[in-house]
């Protein structure tokens, strides 16, 4: 029987380095379990071998559900197949009413984020995927370029498996209104339960071809959410409470208090901020939030 919970967030790790510390894994975990309703489950998609970084995190949090690659499998459509073991594992062991996916450099900053996704699901019927929609310009134009080369006759010298794999996908996507290169940043993103459902039922997942393709992970989350007979959608600030953007903060901390942001990315810098500074900011405020329901629950 699988476990029941309301919401599951994947925080896929890689190999320590300048820019990926594991303070500020542990960071992003905390905030998590301050912010997140009870009810949840982390889960930490392990790509760090021969580090197995998750096996540390777990001594520190026990409650994690740590899923390890069996070798480092890379960027790219590396990362693809890193999560597609994570998406399965997730979507054998949980019964779940969202899923989110949130990079080390993602915090949360704010309560109830989970049932706004839902509430977002809820009102869109057909949306499987939710975030920083890009779906013009500069934002779209290395996936558009990758796959329109990649579903090429090039393309289909250079790996025939892969490109007849792409065009079939290409063609589901478009009869659905995918426009190409079509995707949401996945510094955090948002994933309704049936879009996984249908990415297991139509085995997309853990493909060999697709861990050779030169997109990004979320590029081709983009795709395949569309090939499924399924949308993606803008959930972000001022309107929504997700605030994401490829380098950076998209605005200043204080902003991002005033606009109710609940989840931000990237938390590198801001301007004459650096990560830990940024970080450190966030962190107060969870401190001072629990002194004051601390304070709440103390009888006059």
């Amino acid at each position: 029987m699988k476990q029941q919970v309301k919401l599951v967030v994947v925080i896929p790790v890689g190999a320590l380095s300048s820019k990926n510390r594991y303070e500020h894994m542990v960071d992003t975990i905390e905030s998590i379990q301050h912010y997140a309703t009870p009810n949840h489950k982390i889960v930490i998609q392990d790509n760090s071998a021969p580090m197995h970084l998750g096996d540390r995190l777990l001594k520190e949090f026990p409650r994690l559900d740590v899923v390890r690659a069996p070798l480092n499998y890379g960027l790219f459509g590396g990362l693809y197949k890193s999560l597609s073991l994570a998406l399965l594992h997730v979507h054998s062991t949980y019964q779940y009413q969202v899923l989110m996916k949130m990079d080390t450099d993602a915090l949360m900053t704010g309560p109830g984020i989970e049932d706004d996704a839902i509430r977002f699901f809820d009102g869109h019927p057909g949306v499987g995927e939710i975030g920083h929609r890009l779906y013009d310009g500069d934002g779209i134009k290395y996936p558009a370029q990758t796959i329109g080369r990649e579903v090429s006759m090039y393309g289909w010298l250079r790996d025939r498996e892969r490109c007849t794999t792409m065009r079939l996908y290409m063609q589901q996507a478009e009869a659905n209104g995918y426009i190409i290169g079509e995707h949401v940043l996945g510094g955090t993103a948002i994933y309704h339960p049936e879009f996984i459902e249908r990415l297991v039922k139509h085995d997309m997942l853990l493909r060999e071809e697709l861990r050779r393709t030169m997109l990004q992970e979320d590029h081709l989350w983009g795709l395949l959410c569309y090939a499924v007979g399924l949308k993606v959608a803008r959930f972000h600030i001022p309107e929504q409470p997700l605030a994401v953007v490829w380098k950076g903060l998209p605005c200043s901390p204080d902003d991002l208090v005033k606009v109710n942001a609940k989840i931000v990315h990237s938390t590198r810098y801001w301007q004459h901020m650096n990560e830990d500074q940024i970080r450190a900011y966030f962190r107060q405020r969870r401190r001072e939030r629990r002194q004051e329901s601390n304070h709440a629950r103390i009888p006059v």
